[in-house]
């Protein structure tokens, strides 16, 4: 187990309001790599001030939701969120565009510093589609969590084919996933830090998707990503290597004949050549990702599966960030596991979160 507790590692500060992005060429080639960048100052303490007095009335007057981590073998009425023990959340339209409540100005002047950094991840990322501006193609929330409260490990977003039925239905997709802090003075002994796993060692090529293909997987520090536009019809697992020119990126097919993605829970292992499947570590399984957890007595009683009901949070590489007021914190949303640990102090941790989407469909 290797430990890094981080607050203000960002070299790079924002000490201009006029500045168009905060992220340095070291955030970009970090989040391209599938860790996560921390940039302090994001915001000057009067939008802080603001945004947390906006998220108190919104709170007060009944605009928050439990909103925890859904499983997907249970009903939604079967999910048993609670105020004291998850994550609650605001959303108020898919940008904040409602003028009806609390203090559309701030959430506005927000909105347009993260449409800034949306516009600067478009370029550096060379992820073009996340400029498209439309309905649900940047969602934004504030966060509320009750002492007590916590959030499990999980991904933000997985591959279309792994979704089933709920798969393919929509044109976009989250593609970066961010996190801006309210809390003045939060300390480590508040707890309520957002503990996350990258790579130990990051990356040698962008993470996230190529093609089109999402990421599922990872042998020692390369991607693995599905393709289940085959000429055959079916699926297979690749990563991407250079050329033997040195000139390009090419694909490298590791599973020896396509195959059809079953349903959840899904072991990709099982249709790699056992060298590649004994280094295979796939992203999410319903050993660690909670929504992907069987259950127990058919589903009648909510029951999770007791191997597979969440993981240690201390197991592995992690990297636990501190939510201390105007930080901004962003990553991939396909490659990086996180969750939010228990809120141990007497103080409500408030922030606003969201993710920039791109398109869902392959790139032709």
């Amino acid at each position: 187990m290797i430990i890094r507790i981080l607050s203000f590692v960002s070299v790079f500060t924002l000490t201009n309001a006029l500045v168009t992005s905060p992220l340095s060429p070291q955030d970009i080639d970090t989040i391209a790599r599938g860790g996560v960048a921390i940039i302090p100052n994001f915001l000057p303490k009067p939008l802080i001030e603001s945004m947390r007095n906006d998220a108190k009335y919104l709170f007060q007057n009944g605009f928050f939701t439990p909103d925890g981590l859904t499983n997907t073998a249970l009903a939604k009425t079967q999910q048993g969120f609670t105020p004291k023990a998850d994550r609650q959340t605001f959303r108020g339209g898919a940008d904040w565009s409602s003028k009806e409540f609390g203090d559309y100005d701030t959430r506005l002047e927000f909105r347009n510093r993260m449409q800034q950094v949306k516009d600067h991840l478009a370029s550096e990322l060379n992820r073009p589609s996340l400029r498209v501006e439309g309905l649900k193609r940047h969602e934004m929330t504030y966060n509320w969590y009750e002492p007590g409260a916590k959030l499990g490990r999980h991904l933000d977003e997985h591959h279309e084919e792994t979704k089933g039925v709920k798969g393919w239905l929509l044109e976009s997709r989250r593609s970066v996933t961010w996190l801006v802090y309210l809390n003045e003075g939060w300390t480590k002994e508040d707890g309520g830090a957002l503990r996350t796993y990258p790579r130990q060692k990051l990356a040698t090529t962008q993470v996230g998707a190529h093609d089109g293909n999402l990421q599922v997987g990872w042998i020692e520090n390369d991607p693995v990503f599905l393709d289940c536009f085959r000429p055959s019809g079916q699926s297979a697992l690749y990563t991407v290597v250079i050329d033997t020119k040195g000139e390009r990126l090419v694909r490298n097919v590791l599973t020896v004949r396509d195959f059809d993605v079953p349903s959840q829970p899904i072991e990709f292992a099982k249709f790699l050549p056992k060298e590649l499947g004994d280094k295979f570590e796939q992203i999410s399984t319903a050993r660690l990702d909670p929504r992907f957890a069987k259950i127990s007595n058919g589903g009648n009683d909510s029951v999770l599966d007791n191997a597979a009901a969440c993981s240690k949070e201390d197991e592995g590489y992690y990297i636990d960030v501190i939510p201390e007021a105007g930080t901004l914190v962003l990553f991939d949303s396909v490659s990086l596991p996180h969750l939010v640990r228990e809120v141990t102090g007497n103080r409500r941790r408030i922030a606003a979160t969201g993710w920039f989407h791109e398109d869902s469909t392959m790139l032709l």
